[in-house]
């Protein structure tokens, strides 16, 4: 089953099930009920359980998480939420082209590349962050109790479409980028996060920007990528909620890292 890619919720429930913790879906292939110590825990993918709410929600809104890694003097790319359209012109004037994404948005949703005033002007203003575009590759880390548990490398062309093509490479630990992994661990400090995929972008140059901060990401690239080793982050997840989320009884990412990690992917 290594070219099924289970959603995220099906894959830590089947994960679930091979830890013994009698998964049950409560709502069809979006929450389900784990039994820990003889009670019931809930797992919805609408909401890490490892993180506050708070600090979901200040990951969540892409402005509010881009201020406040410019309090903190991190590598943003530039950035506006415009009041007025005048505002949103002059931006795109100083860079040429510009990405427009919902402030609150996921999934690659709703984004547009735009080059000229006539593509902003059919665009609700306040519900956008506006970015310099960036052409370059995409790396996600992702966080999990102050450590990094896997990394891979998005390749999707420069489309911006939800039905895009898209291959993700994931490398051995060996090849992390020792100062993105400082960023990453940095940047869920400064959230207060848990668990949470902060993706890059690398520019021709070689150059690091922080694109995007997310609190539930997929994590079926990780099980079964298009090419590299695969890494078992579900049963990593899981096994934090089980033990209290005591980084000291997580399995270590080198164990994990190997085919039996597409064994229910």
């Amino acid at each position: 089953m290594a070219n099924q890619r289970l959603g995220t919720a099906e894959l830590l429930f089947e994960c679930a099930r091979h830890m013994g913790l009698r998964p049950v879906w409560v709502t069809p292939l979006d929450t389900f009920a784990i039994l820990l110590h003889g009670q019931e825990r809930y797992i919805n993918l609408a909401r890490s359980p490892l993180n506050s709410d708070t600090s979901a929600a200040l990951a969540k809104n892409k402005y509010v998480t881009r201020r406040i890694l410019e309090r903190h003097h991190m590598q943003n790319i530039p950035f506006a939420l415009p009041r007025t359209p005048a505002e949103a012109e002059a931006f795109l004037g100083r860079y040429g082209t510009i990405v427009a994404k919902p402030v609150a948005g996921s999934g690659a949703q709703d984004i547009h590349i735009i080059t000229s005033k006539a593509a902003l002007r059919p665009l609700t203003l306040d519900r956008y962050i506006l970015e310099k575009y960036i052409a370059g590759n995409e790396w996600r880390y992702l966080v999990l109790n102050s450590k990094v548990i896997g990394m891979y490398r998005s390749d999707y062309g420069a489309s911006v479409a939800v039905t895009r093509q898209l291959q993700c490479i994931s490398y051995p630990k060996a090849s992390w980028d020792p100062v993105l992994i400082d960023w990453s661990l940095r940047i869920a400090d400064i959230l207060n996060l848990k668990f949470a995929a902060v993706d890059y972008l690398i520019d021709e140059a070689g150059r690091a920007y922080i694109l995007e901060v997310n609190t539930t990401p997929d994590l079926k690239w990780f099980h079964a990528p298009s090419s590299g080793p695969a890494v078992d982050v579900a049963h990593l997840f899981l096994k934090s909620i089980v033990s209290g989320d005591r980084p000291d009884e997580l399995v270590t990412p080198d164990l994990v890292v190997s085919d039996s990690a597409r064994a229910y992917s």
